[in-house]
């Protein structure tokens, strides 16, 4: 099974949360973003076992800050 991305960007004003290649919600504070998309991947993963990352996308580089599965 493909691994399910949840990827935060930097935005103007805050941070956007993607899935996949979806935009999720946005985040004044990158805290709240990570926070977010952190418990978004450990549910899907706890309850349907789909395994997940989050990552930071960091202009042309990403770095990993969680993985399930």
């Amino acid at each position: 099974m493909a691994r399910l991305l949840f990827t935060i960007v930097s935005a103007t004003t805050g941070w956007q949360l993607y899935e996949g290649e979806h935009s999720r919600s946005w985040h004044r504070d990158l805290g709240e973003a990570r926070q977010s998309a952190k418990l978004l991947a450990a549910t899907l993963h706890e309850h349907h076992g789909i395994p997940t990352a989050v990552l930071m996308g960091m202009g042309n580089e990403s770095v990993l800050l969680a993985q399930h599965g």
